[in-house]
């Protein structure tokens, strides 16, 4: 069976959770520590998801494998100027297959149609390299936030349209 992508529908906001929340726990502990994962990687379900989907802001695709939600990406537009993504997760199912690649050129896509001119995302530290392949810079040296009361390593960085 092959993945598919597509986009977010209302009903998959706990699939969602449970992907993102997977991998955080099975792919980014290698590189962010028990410490880092144990509150980011362990969060409650809540309504966060299932606003995203009907944001008119928001865009967002999910990564279904045999029936069941692998992964996901979103991207909000914050003005005409400035768009953030806000998370690409995948599972360890679903992680090497080129699904990331392919749904960050959705993101870009997304953000060119609406005439956003930069795209930035706080980067984990497992992600770091794949983003600039693909063409993402650094702003600032590595920074830390809290996130599910952990303290959390990342890298904000841009893409320039």
């Amino acid at each position: 069976m092959t993945p598919t992508i597509r986009k977010a529908i209302s009903g998959d906001g706990p699939g969602i959770h449970d992907s993102h929340m997977r991998s955080i726990r099975e792919v980014c502990m290698a590189d962010h520590g028990a410490n880092e994962v144990s509150g980011w990687g362990n969060r409650p379900y809540g309504d966060y998801w299932e606003t995203s989907i009907v944001n008119k802001s928001v865009h967002l695709w999910v990564v279904e494998y045999d029936g069941k939600i692998e992964g996901h990406a979103g991207i909000r537009i914050k003005d005409p100027q400035r768009a953030s993504v806000f998370g690409l997760y995948l599972t360890p199912i679903v992680l090497g297959k080129g699904l990331g690649k392919q749904l960050l050129s959705l993101m870009i896509s997304a953000a060119q149609r609406e005439g956003v001119a930069c795209i930035t995302l706080e980067s984990t530290i497992t992600a770091h390299q794949f983003y600039m392949k693909n063409g993402f810079v650094d702003t600032n040296t590595i920074q830390t936030g809290t996130i599910g009361g952990s303290s959390v390593r990342y890298f904000p960085m841009k893409f320039t349209l």
